[in-house]
């Protein structure tokens, strides 16, 4: 029942820590980016749009635009467009420095990397050992950041490190008294029954779906097409309210 449990938890830590972060970093390569050139589009057409019916209000009271008056407004106007503008570049960026800075990794490396995860899961994972000390949770927090990074070397050094608290792992194999035994699995089951509960809403979230359309290179392509389509529509917008506004501010100047 323990290593159900333990199954169960770093599945859930691999798909949280590995799977889900990738999943981020392959819809920002492939996606991302688009949606981010979308966004801006919009924003640079809905300032153009804005600026051009200030302009005329100006204009049509028989006053020439004040343009730098107007440019103020409409950063007053739009400033929650623009800082959505930038949450979503900064988004893209972080998700695409992710993917670059990942190294490859042989599959010799992978293997021990998930091996190495698992036994120190085993020996300080807060839902293997509930209870454990300070020193323990500490000790995991730095499995899970190695785990994350791909670093196997820090893996093979806490496993090191921790080699002695595998004294916690046998606390049942002395225990003869059928009454005791039968409180502790009787904790486990329900222990694992929430576990895999946990574990089946992780596998059906948004991003492992997410994960699984990544997959398709025609949901991708379909994906692209429609956001490069309307991409297009606001700068098509954008370019009208340039045109005209010029032509207001040329009428001006003649």
């Amino acid at each position: 029942m323990r290593e159900s449990i333990l199954t169960a938890v770093v599945r859930m830590d691999d798909i949280r820590l590995q799977q889900i972060p990738q999943i981020r970093a392959d819809y920002a390569l492939k996606i991302g980016c688009w949606e981010q050139a979308l966004l801006e589009a919009e924003l640079a057409a809905r300032r153009a749009k804005r600026r051009l019916a200030l302009a005329q209000a100006q204009a049509n009271q028989g006053d020439a635009p004040q343009m730098e008056a107007i440019e103020a407004q409409l950063e007053t106007e739009l400033a929650e467009w623009t800082a959505k503008a930038e949450q979503a570049r900064i988004a893209y960026e972080h998700a695409l420095t992710r993917l670059t800075s990942m190294a490859p990794m042989k599959k010799a490396d992978a293997d021990e990397l998930k091996r190495l995860y698992r036994r120190l899961a085993k020996r300080l994972h807060p839902d293997v050992h509930v209870g454990d000390s300070d020193e323990c949770s500490a000790l995991f927090l730095l499995a899970q950041a190695a785990y994350r990074n791909g670093d196997v070397e820090a893996l093979r050094s806490l496993e090191v490190a921790t080699r002695h608290l595998d004294a916690l792992e046998e606390d049942l194999q002395h225990v003869t008294d059928a009454d005791a035994l039968a409180q502790e699995l009787e904790l486990a089951r329900i222990e694992e029954g929430v576990v895999q509960e946990r574990l089946r809403a992780l596998e059906e979230c948004e991003e492992m779906r997410l994960g699984q359309l990544l997959a398709s290179p025609q949901w991708v392509t379909e994906r692209t097409t429609e956001l490069r389509q309307a991409t297009e529509e606001w700068n098509r917008v954008r370019r009208a309210s340039e045109e005209r506004l010029r032509q207001i501010m040329e009428a001006f100047d003649e």
